[in-house]
């Protein structure tokens, strides 16, 4: 009989995307009800910031199965990279978002930069944002994209996780007052799936450093709310269509730049998971070269 650790590294993806919907729905669908209900008790909001950590969870207990807790661990906290990488980590969702709101307003939305606040306000979003939406990165970006995109190459991996990313906070849009709820989860998706590529486009090119698809996805969820504030108008900023096309202009320039098996100029990142010889599908060596072979 495989031991455990030899059936969870057979079925890894598998094994994280069970895993990671069932350590966040435990709580987000009890919690979907309560506010559904009208009358939500105070510990509702609770049970949705603990859902949250559901991808991170997940892998954590994955990795520790399989014993790559330590090297899995160190990919979390190390900042080597280049400056260039974590200049666009913070730029680009600041020039995306910008994008959007010159398109929002020439569409006969008005801005009020005094509903913004203090630059404080901003601090807090971010904050919150790291919170509620960074640190689901060691699961999605840390976890499954290395996982992945061995087998299906870069492009397609991100695909795959961009679906499963967005389908993961179904509940989310059946709860009243929750940021998704009232939204296209149509647009949602396309979203999702662009920003999905353009992550796996930092976390590549970084090395695997998971820093990086944290800053990205704190900064694009605190510029999101932040710049939300100061619009004034029949919708919301930005226009959910504007910004999944501008994401994906910029998605797509990133395949053409780099490829879809790798989409960086480096070598597919491992997230310091342990893979055994000759089992992935794509992965390129020091050279810039692309082996197959059949996983």
């Amino acid at each position: 009989m495989p031991s455990i650790k030899a059936r969870i590294r057979a079925n890894r993806f598998l094994s994280f995307l069970v895993l990671t919907y069932v350590l966040t729905w435990v709580w987000w669908i009890p919690a979907t009800l309560l506010v559904r209900s009208g009358d939500p008790p105070s510990y509702t909001s609770l049970l949705v910031l603990t859902g949250g950590f559901g991808p991170f969870l997940a892998a954590i207990v994955l990795a520790t199965a399989t014993g790559d807790i330590r090297s899995w661990g160190r990919q979390l906290v190390s900042v080597r990279a280049s400056p260039l990488v974590w200049v666009a980590a913070v730029a680009v969702p600041v020039v995306l978002f910008g994008a959007t709101l010159v398109f929002t307003v020439a569409l006969g939305w008005t801005f009020d930069d005094a509903a913004l606040g203090p630059a404080g306000v901003l601090g807090a979003l971010l904050l919150s944002s790291f919170i509620r939406g960074g640190l689901e990165e060691p699961g999605w970006r840390g976890y499954g994209l290395p996982v992945l995109q061995r087998r299906l190459g870069a492009f397609r991996a991100s695909l795959v996780i961009g679906v499963v990313w967005a389908a993961w906070h179904i509940p989310l849009f059946v709860m009243p007052g929750s940021s998704q709820s009232g939204t296209s989860f149509v647009f949602y998706l396309l979203a999702v799936l662009a920003i999905s590529v353009i992550t796996t486009w930092l976390y590549n090119e970084s090395g695997g450093r998971v820093l990086l698809p944290i800053v990205f996805h704190t900064t694009w969820n605190g510029v999101s709310v932040y710049l939300s504030r100061g619009v004034v108008g029949d919708g919301a900023l930005p226009s959910e269509a504007a910004l999944a096309a501008a994401a994906w202009l910029f998605a797509g320039i990133l395949v053409y730049r780099y490829g879809s098996e790798r989409l960086s100029s480096r070598p597919l990142a491992t997230g310091g998971l342990s893979f055994e010889e000759g089992r992935s599908r794509v992965d390129a060596d020091a050279s810039g070269g692309v082996t197959h072979s059949n996983d």
